[in-house]
C-alpha cells in the first residue's frame, strides 16, 4: 500500500472537518533489544477541509478547547511495529484512530511517540 492509497482511505473515512495525509514513510529500522519488532518513522500533515489555507484550528473536547497546528508536518518518531503485524494496516489503523481522536473527541497530541 502506498502513500497515496493510505491517505485515499483516511480521506474515504470522512470522519471530520480535519484530515491526516501521509507525507513520508521512513525506513524500517530492526530493533536492537527485540528480534521481532521494528521501528518506523512516518511523517503526517493535518489539514482543515473547509479552509485548506488554515494555519491554525482549534478542536473542542468536553474539557474545553485546545489550539492545533494545520498544515505542518508533525512525526511519529520510532512507532514501533511487531514482525506479524501487516505494517501499512497498523499504520493505517493507528492514523485512523487520531483522526477520529481529532475529529470526534478533541483530542490532539502535540508529538507522537
Amino acid at each position: 500500500m502506498s502513500n497515496f492509497q493510505i491517505n485515499q482511505k483516511l480521506s474515504d473515512s470522512k470522519s471530520g472537518n480535519y484530515l491526516i495525509q501521509v507525507t513520508k514513510i521512513g525506513d524500517r529500522k530492526r530493533s536492537k533489544f527485540c528480534s521481532y519488532e521494528y521501528y518506523c518513522d512516518v511523517d503526517f500533515v493535518i489539514s482543515d477541509l473547509t479552509n485548506p489555507n488554515k494555519k491554525n484550528g482549534v478542536v473542542c473536547s468536553g474539557f474545553g478547547s485546545k489550539p492545533i497546528e494545520l498544515n505542518t508536518n508533525i512525526k511519529y518518531y520510532n512507532s514501533m511495529y511487531w514482525d506479524w503485524q501487516n505494517f501499512e494496516d497498523e499504520l493505517l489503523t493507528r492514523l485512523l484512530r487520531d483522526q477520529n481522536n481529532i475529529n470526534q473527541n478533541g483530542y490532539y497530541p502535540k508529538e507522537r511517540n
